[in-house]
């Protein structure tokens, strides 16, 4: 990830938008959900199996445990996704479909996400009916997708 004051610079408002564009989840996060979700879901197949050979309550606990945050994990990485459709005027993710013509202001500034305090760019989106989405940049070709959103809102869109 880019320092904050690089990653404005690199920010253009000229850009050409049409098609449809998808931005994945960044290269860390992915290894980090998935290098941690897949050893868990083997764990956990490994700990049913030795229950069923010893029938030891706690194994089959400590599977299913193991077999839960495996899941937990995986459904992270397979769930995020954004897609930027410009033949329709839309933003899509997972919980949003959101039309462009509908945003009364969006903010681009840095934010504390998630639990470790960790500060990252974030857009600060205030839609017309007045509901507040907030997007965590942590997809990959960050600026390239600030790019197209400052191309896309002109004047509506703000870097704090």
């Amino acid at each position: 990830m880019l320092f904050y004051e690089e990653f404005i610079k690199k920010i253009r408002k000229d850009l050409e938008v049409s098609g449809k564009e998808k931005f994945s989840l960044e290269l860390k996060r992915t290894v980090m959900w998935l290098g941690t979700g897949i050893p868990f879901l083997i764990a956990g197949l490994l700990q049913i199996y030795i229950y069923l050979s010893s029938k030891d309550i706690k194994d089959i606990v400590v599977g299913f445990i193991f077999l839960f945050l495996s899941f937990k994990h995986i459904k992270l990485f397979l769930s995020y996704g954004i897609v930027l459709d410009f033949d329709r005027d839309m933003l899509k993710s997972k919980d949003v479909e959101l039309k462009f013509e509908n945003i009364e202001s969006c903010e681009l500034r840095e934010e504390v996400v998630g639990k470790r305090g960790k500060v990252q760019p974030v857009l600060d989106i205030i839609t017309f009916d007045r509901r507040k989405i907030i997007i965590p940049l942590m997809m990959t070709k960050q600026v390239r997708f600030v790019s197209l959103v400052a191309s896309r809102l002109k004047a509506r869109f703000i870097i704090k």
